[in-house]
């Protein structure tokens, strides 16, 4: 590029002269004096353009030299960077390879000297009612002999976390809390002509199912069982709750009441039979309180069940301070650290999807106290076969 500029500059002086000399010939010598000037004059204007575009070029040739460099460095200093991390990587693969800090670990010789107590919520079976798969968008599907199939599997799968837990700890007592739903009753004209059965046939059948979970408990564990029974709001004779009189008007007492005589003569079974909506137990230091649920009041929000729990629990530790709450109706499993809530053995269905109900496969709860931590090892209960 800088040679053809050179070309140009040499070939216009050049032409500049000629062109000059021609017309030299026929001037006088007052017109050869201004020629003379003005042939200086443009040769000079020639080469002062010349000089100026050489030294732009220079200039942009030095800044191109100095981009080069400063990028040379750049690659330069992240190359070291580079080296020094791998060296330092290869030193501590180096340093690891040759590392035998590790130090054998011993069997454990058997159980520990913790002890804890097995804890059990079974609430919201709802047995004789219906629950088609296409009212509930394919979720769930719920008649009696589902009802059966799920208590079974409940019942199984209470024996296999124990067995599971009494590896790491002494488990000798188990305390299963009966917290009332088991049927659905009659308490809406809806579940008149949405139930499998009427409602003393309903309990009698939940009878049926209670009593061949417990004998399968005293048949496959060597556990104390205490069961503390409270009734629902479904199982009501009542077309609305009698407040005072609750338990005297719910088909569910009488329910327990028979569980309790069939089991008299059994030294490892206890019945504890509510006779308020509240009933309050300490296992080991913990204080825990059971009710059924539906005296507490959730109208939806963002802090969903919760907000209204915590409320409810601050009131009623005025009066009885607790560490824990037991409850079922919300057929929503949850355990914070002051509360557990059950889930339900008849899992989604209409109501729940009309009220907009978060999603919850059926499950009941189970938990350890542990005599010296508390409450820890939540595991729900999946009671669907595919769970």
């Amino acid at each position: 590029m800088e040679n053809s500029n050179k070309e140009v500059w040499y070939e216009s002086a050049l032409t500049l002269l000629r062109n000059a000399r021609k017309k030299a010939k026929k001037m006088s010598p007052e017109e050869l004096i201004i020629l003379k000037k003005d042939t200086h004059k443009e040769l000079d204007e020639i080469f002062y353009e010349r000089s100026l575009n050489e030294e732009i070029a220079e200039d942009r040739n030095l800044r191109r030299n100095k981009t080069a460099e400063s990028d040379l460095k750049k690659k330069y200093h992240a190359l070291q960077e580079q080296i020094e991390l791998l060296e330092k990587e290869n030193l501590a693969m180096r340093n690891l390879k040759n590392d035998h800090s590790a130090h054998n670990i011993i069997a454990s010789p058997g159980l520990a000297v913790s002890e804890a107590t097995a804890m059990v919520v079974l609430s919201d079976w709802h047995i004789e009612e219906i629950v088609r798969s296409e009212t509930v968008n394919g979720k769930n599907t719920f008649n009696l002999e589902v009802a059966k199939k799920r208590a079974d599997r409940c019942f199984q799968k209470i024996v296999s976390l124990t067995v599971k837990e009494q590896q790491d700890v002494t488990i000798n007592n188990m305390v299963v809390a009966l917290l009332g739903d088991f049927i659905s009753g009659n308490i809406h004209e809806e579940l008149m002509e949405n139930c499998e059965l009427r409602p003393m046939e309903a309990i009698l059948f939940a009878q049926g199912l209670l009593e061949s979970g417990i004998c399968y408990l005293l048949a496959n564990t060597k556990l104390n069982l205490t069961f503390v029974c409270h009734v629902g709001n479904h199982s009501r004779i009542t077309k609305k709750i009698h407040i005072s009189n609750e338990q005297g008007n719910s088909l569910e007492s009488l329910m327990y009441c028979s569980l309790k005589q069939r089991f008299l003569s059994e030294p490892r079974v206890k019945f504890v039979i509510a006779e308020g909506y509240h009933s309050y137990m300490d296992v080991y230091k913990t204080r825990i309180r059971f009710h059924h649920g539906h005296s507490l009041r959730f109208q939806g929000g963002v802090g969903g069940l919760t907000i209204p729990v915590n409320k409810a629990i601050a009131q009623w530790n005025k009066i009885i301070p607790v560490d824990l709450d037991i409850f079922g109706h919300w057929h929503t499993y949850m355990h914070m650290k002051n509360f557990v809530a059950n889930g339900s053995l008849i899992g989604y269905n209409g109501f729940a999807l009309s009220i907009k109900a978060d999603f919850d496969d059926p499950k009941q709860a189970f938990f350890l106290i542990d005599k010296r931590l508390g409450p820890s090892i939540f595991a729900p209960i999946f009671v669907d076969k595919y769970k």
